[in-house]
């Protein structure tokens, strides 16, 4: 079976009377390019102070991205003790064996859609977010969701900021970085900031 590759697309906004937006995306190929790592963080608040503990976040992830999930996200919990910390959720993406895993603590939503042109005929997988906030209180027990994936399969992330019925309405087939706009464009809320990133397996 040849390798699935992805392809991306982001779009973001911030929440009302702020500079920067508190929400960012980690996207990073390891493992030579067989794998990728696609994850949302949206830190707890706004400003500077939110967008500071997201970075923070993303680097802990970055260092070992090709650790397990539950690892990745037991060492964002340790490295934010003190802040305000952060919702997350994340997939780990095995394009060789085409298999994504994923899991997520907090507001961030997931969804894959399975085939491009069925992002209007339901034929979606929701992630299963536990509730709590990553580098406050204690981690709920976790466990990374499998899912098969084939060529044209949608993954796509979106913060709190976002209204979670994203998905109703989207056009198919419509390419990733359009399709995040979309989503930005209709689904919005103005009141937090707000992202949402798309990966679509070719």
């Amino acid at each position: 079976m040849a390798r699935l590759s992805l392809e991306f697309g982001v779009a973001g906004c911030t929440a009302p009377g702020q500079h920067v937006s508190g929400a960012l995306e980690v996207v990073h190929y390891y493992a030579k390019g067989a794998a990728a790592l696609v994850a949302v963080i949206d830190g707890i608040g706004h400003g500077e102070p939110a967008a500071a503990t997201a970075r923070l976040a993303a680097d802990t992830l970055l260092h070992t991205p090709d650790d397990p999930l539950v690892s990745l996200l037991a060492r964002c919990h340790a490295a934010l003790q003190g802040t305000r910390g952060v919702a997350v959720s994340m997939a780990s993406i095995d394009l060789g064996r085409a298999l994504l895993a994923w899991l997520g603590v907090g507001s961030v939503s997931g969804v894959v859609s399975h085939g491009a042109a069925n992002l209007l005929a339901g034929q979606q997988e929701e992630l299963l977010a536990r509730p709590g906030v990553v580098g406050a209180g204690n981690l709920p027990a976790l466990q990374p969701a499998i899912i098969p994936l084939r060529a044209r399969d949608t993954l796509i992330f979106a913060t709190d900021g976002i209204n979670r019925h994203f998905c109703d309405g989207l056009p198919p087939d419509t390419p990733p970085q359009r399709l995040a706009d979309e989503v930005m464009v209709r689904h919005c809320t103005g009141k937090d900031d707000a992202l949402v990133v798309v990966a679509r397996a070719g």
